[in-house]
């Protein structure tokens, strides 16, 4: 049977849709759709800066002890190191004179060209912070120096109940902290303990004889 031979505007017509069908193939295979890429990897948050390490934590290795000593010296609290020796607090101490109760209290490695100066540092006892009204005296040592000030037994009570009390100075630095647990982590120069504080100080009141 001879082949259907289209003539006329019929065959015109189909050329054209042929020929458009062919260039758009052609566009496809020269500039192809891009493939999707991998995801962009997000940005890491920068890390937190690490806390600061204390210079010197005597939070296990320190502990309160109290003596009865006559005259000429005081009934003396303080926080020893591993000798244990009264001569030798590591940090804080209270010595009282016994006829009228007076609690002097010294907190140490204070630097030493404060001597003579005086100062309000703070002693926070959880949620509360209390002035403390104090002088710089030499400490013996030609390194540091002491802050010494004085203290009432209704706050010698409150310290040694807590399970962390810090001294913080008048330039708003935590610089000394004693805490119960050798484990917790604080903010503060220095780090002691409140081993024996509760114990210790009941004795060291009885020494003193507050009025």
């Amino acid at each position: 049977m001879p082949g259907l031979i289209l003539k006329g505007p019929n065959m015109l017509k189909r050329i054209s849709i042929v020929a458009a069908m062919a260039a758009g193939l052609a566009a496809c295979a020269t500039n192809p759709a891009p493939l999707p890429g991998p995801s962009p990897t997000p940005t890491p948050e920068p890390a937190a800066p690490a806390a600061t390490a204390p210079i010197l934590n005597l939070a296990a290795t320190s502990q309160w002890t109290a003596e009865e000593r006559l005259l000429p010296q005081q009934p003396i609290l303080a926080l020893v190191g591993q000798s244990g020796q009264l001569s030798e607090p590591v940090g804080f101490s209270m010595t009282c004179n016994p006829d009228d109760g007076k609690i002097t209290a010294r907190l140490g490695r204070q630097p030493s060209n404060r001597v003579g100066q005086s100062a309000t540092y703070r002693l926070r006892l959880g949620a509360e912070a209390r002035q403390v009204n104090g002088k710089f005296e030499a400490s013996g040592r030609p390194t540091d120096s002491d802050f010494v000030f004085g203290l009432d037994s209704p706050t010698l009570r409150s310290m040694a109940g807590a399970d962390m009390f810090s001294m913080i100075t008048d330039g708003g630095e935590v610089q000394w902290s004693f805490v119960k647990d050798p484990a917790t982590q604080v903010q503060a120069k220095y780090v002691g303990s409140t081993k024996n504080l509760a114990t210790e100080s009941q004795a060291y009141l009885v020494f003193c004889n507050p009025k």
